[in-house]
């Protein structure tokens, strides 16, 4: 028998249906011994969204914020080994994370060059700046857990849009890229671990000391993903402390 997998806190982004949906998965998931869970939390600014309808009780509750307020105030706090359920068709929620967490650290953070196109079947260009990219042109089941075989080609996948998309081509215009992986936990439910999200906040201030940098920001699974470039700066005062000198230890005779 497979083990459970075990993911101390789920955070839900949305709480409608599409959220409905996940966490009726993951509670069948919890049922059926396949993972291991003490709290499912969702977020919605709706208190009457249709998760808080459900009434499911422990281990899910509703926390009644917007989405990037909640991730503002609570995403440092969770554990390295919970994770995060994104909305698939939300705003572009981690970048604009990422953007918050710039500026608070003294950076600027700006939207940079287009994302190239990269031949993909689907790729197009959403309302809110982001490229979309898809190596799907038809509509997947909202519940796939994009198997080695594709349930709609019926061949291999032998592809992975969050693999590519980590990559840096040659003449890109951007010098490094973060992909939040979404990819399959348990019955058709996407996931990105919390501890890889930090992380790649990490590396973006990290990089402030070698100067402006443009980063691909993604959140993708293996076949779909959102992605922009953004440009990081360290503004005057925050650059001058990064390349200061510590200044010696005095010691007394």
């Amino acid at each position: 028998m497979t083990a459970a997998i075990r993911i101390p806190t789920l955070v839900v982004i949305g709480g409608g249906e599409v959220g409905a949906t996940t966490v009726r998965q993951l509670l069948r998931a919890r049922a059926a011994s396949r993972l291991e869970t003490a709290g499912i939390v969702v977020v919605d600014r709706d208190p009457s969204c249709a998760v808080a309808r459900r009434r499911d009780g422990p281990p899910v509750r509703v926390e009644t914020r917007d989405w990037s307020d909640w991730l503002d105030a609570n995403l440092e706090g969770l554990g390295p080994d919970d994770h995060l359920v994104p909305y698939h068709w939300a705003p572009h929620l981690l970048l604009t994370w990422l953007e918050r967490q710039s500026l608070r650290a003294g950076a600027t953070a700006k939207d940079g060059a287009p994302v190239p196109p990269r031949g993909l079947p689907f790729e197009a260009e959403t309302a809110a700046g982001d490229r979309a990219l898809s190596y799907a042109s038809w509509p997947c089941p909202p519940l796939c857990i994009e198997p080695r075989l594709c349930p709609h080609t019926r061949g291999p996948r032998d592809w992975s849009l969050a693999a590519d998309l980590a990559a840096v081509p040659p003449g890109a215009p951007f010098e490094d890229s973060l992909v939040f992986r979404c990819l399959h936990l348990v019955y058709g439910v996407g996931t990105v671990p919390v501890a890889s999200i930090l992380a790649a906040r990490d590396r973006v201030l990290a990089g402030l000391a070698l100067g402006p940098r443009s980063w691909l920001v993604a959140t993708a699974s293996h076949c779909h993903g959102l992605a922009r470039v953004l440009r990081v700066t360290a503004t005057a005062g925050l650059d001058s402390a990064l390349t200061e000198e510590p200044c010696p230890s005095s010691s007394r005779s």
